[in-house]
């Protein structure tokens, strides 16, 4: 039979100190990104009727390059809405980013980044799919 024995002491004074606490620099502040800022104190209001829908549509931000508006849509008449997409630019859509409203029942929020080479005829264009599929956009001009 193996008997083995261990003795217990103080490890306290074995241990080596505690360091102190290693301070670090502050994280870097970063800026909002610009997709979520408004540029520019421009404050606009408008109704628009788009497939037989009436909107109020609140505007904050100017139409530069690159530039960012935030906007605010209420549904005040008309059927259910399925869809309502924004874009800045022309008709077509094309060099624009289409951006879908986060929508809230009838309040809907979006942010529309222009393009860096603002097209002739620009503008914020709205387009409503309604639940029956129907799509038709409307412009609202801000220049």
């Amino acid at each position: 039979m193996c008997l083995l024995l261990a003795s217990c002491g103080n490890d306290s004074q074995k241990k080596p100190p505690t360091p102190a606490p290693t301070v670090t620099e502050p994280a870097p502040v970063v800026e909002t990104p610009a997709d979520i800022v408004p540029q520019g104190n421009t404050q606009f209001s408008e109704t628009i009727t788009i497939a037989n829908i009436t909107l109020n549509v609140k505007i904050q931000g100017s139409m530069t390059p690159n530039s960012v508006l935030d906007i605010g849509l209420v549904q005040t008449t008309g059927r259910p809405v399925r869809v309502i997409r924004v874009w800045v630019g022309d008709k077509t859509g094309v060099g624009s980013m289409k951006t879908k409203a986060h929508s809230h029942g009838s309040s809907s929020h979006v942010h529309a980044q222009s393009p860096a080479i603002l097209p002739p005829n620009c503008a914020l264009w709205i387009e409503i799919q309604t639940a029956d599929g129907q799509q038709e956009a409307g412009r609202i001009e801000l220049n």
